[in-house]
């Protein structure tokens, strides 16, 4: 009885792993960091099939060979309709959004993605980049990865280079640090209105170095 269990499991097994590779050419995918949200539920999808089959001697090899076809016939339009629209492409694969522009960060890009300060920072870091204001663009890719734009500098500015004082986070002021830079409230917002920043809640960050000064990261809410 094992013996024919196995002699049933294993062709489906071998044939769904051969199905599944031939999928992920077609697909053109190199790696995992290419993998898409849909991508993971089309092999969700070949997994539940291929589970539900092994150990049900009614389901025969060919209805698995049914299944996977048609399936794998579905994400074959289903991406061929996706490369052939931008509006479907949009609405299913998403679109790059432009998280900072030019020394200002958009609300909205912000909240869809439910981003902090401190996930930014950390993201910056993995690009080695220790100053926010050296970040020109910031982009955030379909595939949900980061590209980073900087401004060019003479220089390259490296971690530790130089001290940076956080002023502002989540619409708080750091009134420690303000104490560190011998600086008061008035003062910070004498430097905010330099910038036409008048409210505080339009400010997604803010910090002070005595290399180069302030740096007010502004949100836009387009």
């Amino acid at each position: 009885m094992a013996k024919l269990l196995i002699l049933s499991i294993v062709p489906k097994l071998i044939f769904g792993f051969i199905v599944i590779l031939v999928i992920i050419r077609l697909l053109g995918k190199r790696n995992l960091s290419q993998l898409t949200p849909g991508d993971i539920i089309y092999f969700m999808v070949f997994g539940g099939i291929l589970e539900e089959s092994l150990y049900d001697n009614k389901v025969k090899f060919w209805h698995v060979l049914l299944g996977l076809i048609i399936w794998g016939l579905i994400i074959y339009l289903f991406e061929l309709i996706i490369s052939k629209s931008r509006i479907a492409r949009k609405w299913f694969r998403g679109d790059t959004d432009i998280l900072i522009s030019n020394g200002e960060i958009s609300q909205k890009c912000l909240k869809h993605n439910k981003l902090e300060i401190d996930q930014i920072l950390s993201i910056a870091r993995e690009k080695n980049i220790f100053d926010l204001s050296d970040i020109k663009n910031m982009y955030i890719e379909s595939d949900g990865g980061f590209t980073i734009e900087p401004y060019t500098y003479q220089y390259p500015l490296i971690e530790n280079a130089y001290t940076i004082y956080p002023l502002i986070e989540n619409e708080t002021i750091n009134k420690q640090n303000l104490k560190k830079i011998n600086k008061d409230e008035t003062w910070l917002y004498k430097q905010l209105a330099r910038e036409e920043v008048y409210k505080k809640k339009d400010v997604f960050y803010a910090d002070w170095s005595e290399y180069r000064g302030m740096y007010i990261l502004k949100l836009f809410y387009k």
